[in-house]
């Protein structure tokens, strides 16, 4: 697994398990692709609300995987980063607050001109 060297060191974006997004510094998933990209997932399991902190963290990690697309240790392991074929993908559970799906949604363009798409995948409702 990558980790982001560069990300904040702040308490407030501190690592904590009992939050839907537990860890800001790490990527949570990653696959490279060989003529060159990656595809880098953020993962939120559980219902994620739009509490301010629920909202500085989803950007916090957001931003933590720009910084990493940008460094030497991915230009190293996947060649400079494009739009074209470098994407974070979100897999985000499907009963999170709605107004997370729109900040999503916001952040398009400032992934687009890091150098990255994004992708939100709605994940599938627990069955119980």
């Amino acid at each position: 697994m990558a980790r982001v060297l560069t990300h904040a060191e702040a308490e407030e974006v501190a690592d904590d398990i009992t939050h839907p997004i537990p860890a800001l510094k790490a990527i949570d998933v990653s696959g490279t692709e060989k003529a060159g990209g990656a595809d880098l997932f953020i993962i939120i399991a559980t219902p994620l609300d739009f509490s301010p902190r629920s909202q500085n963290r989803l950007l916090d990690k957001i931003e933590g995987y720009l910084r990493y697309i940008s460094s030497e240790e991915f230009m190293a392991e996947a060649a400079p980063a494009t739009a074209d074929d470098t994407a974070i993908m979100v897999e985000i559970h499907a009963k999170s607050d709605t107004r997370v799906f729109e900040l999503l949604e916001r952040c398009r363009p400032w992934v687009a001109e890091s150098n990255a798409h994004l992708t939100v995948v709605r994940g599938k409702q627990d069955q119980h």
